[in-house]
């Protein structure tokens, strides 16, 4: 059986359904928000939005696969897709020498000390080939949206930052994991698909004293106590800011360059910040 609901979403498409009771079902959008609860009980049908504004019309068919869901691990985080996976085949982006690309470690050890932490992602496209840009905070389940914004496009391709707003509702809370998401399309159309996607894990965990000590002591640069304690993204972000405030710094410049290639992110050293 199909069920014909009119919806429009910010959120865009259906990722999968899975079945909650023998009468409840919950779809997902492939930007990572719960969409509607549908429940085919005896006596009717009653449709729960969840989430969002609607208005295209949309079949949806209770059989669909089930997606999975990784479970992350109590220490240390799942991997994520640092390039985009597969795409629907009609996508409107122009082929680039560079692929879009987060800026993480992706090696089980994206953790950060930071409430407020920032992310880092290479753009290869300009503010004109691109129509819409966003990211999205979930929670551990991926039911809940912590943060979700547009992000502001550059008039030519390089590195921007994404930095979660200092407002209480957006802290990471610590030893806790959070799943993102980048979506990217490259021309308006009518399919509720993204063009193209990255996600990945973060997870906060508790600053110890003595490594607070090492960070408020300065003999050490930032980047180098971050990235001794495997606190990826804090390693990142630290580094790319000293780097781009002094480009002319060859030591900055040589461990920019040494952590891209630890990466496997060669593709990205010289490419410049444009935000």
């Amino acid at each position: 059986m199909k069920l014909l609901i009119q919806r429009r979403l910010s959120c865009v498409g259906i990722n999968s359904d899975r079945q909650v009771r023998n009468s409840d079902y919950e779809f997902w959008g492939v930007r990572g928000l719960k969409l509607m609860t549908i429940n085919l009980s005896e006596g009717g049908m009653q449709v729960v939005l969840t989430a969002l504004t609607l208005t295209t019309a949309i079949a949806i068919n209770p059989g669909l696969a089930i997606a999975e869901r990784p479970e992350p691990p109590k220490t240390g985080t799942p991997s994520g897709n640092t390039t985009p996976g597969t795409t629907r085949p009609e996508i409107s982006c122009p082929t680039t020498p560079k692929p879009l690309t987060a800026i993480v470690a992706n090696q089980g050890q994206d953790l950060t000390a930071k409430e407020y932490p920032t992310f880092l992602f290479y753009i290869p496209y300009a503010a004109s080939e691109i129509a819409l840009m966003e990211f999205l905070l979930l929670d551990e389940t991926q039911t809940q949206t912590i943060y979700h914004a547009p992000i502001e496009t550059s008039q030519q391709p390089g590195i921007i930052q994404v930095q979660l707003p200092k407002e209480a509702s957006q802290a990471l809370a610590v030893n806790t994991t959070y799943h993102w998401r980048l979506n990217l399309d490259c021309e308006p159309d009518q399919t509720i698909v993204p063009d193209l996607v990255l996600q990945g894990w973060i997870r906060r965990i508790p600053l110890d004293s003595e490594i607070a000590n090492q960070l408020q002591s300065a003999k050490s640069p930032a980047y180098l106590v971050y990235q001794r304690q495997g606190i990826w993204y804090d390693a990142i972000s630290n580094l790319a800011e000293s780097y781009f405030a002094d480009p002319e710094n060859s030591t900055l410049a040589q461990a920019w360059t040494d952590t891209l290639k630890s990466f496997e992110l060669d593709w990205i050293i010289g490419e410049p910040l444009v935000d």
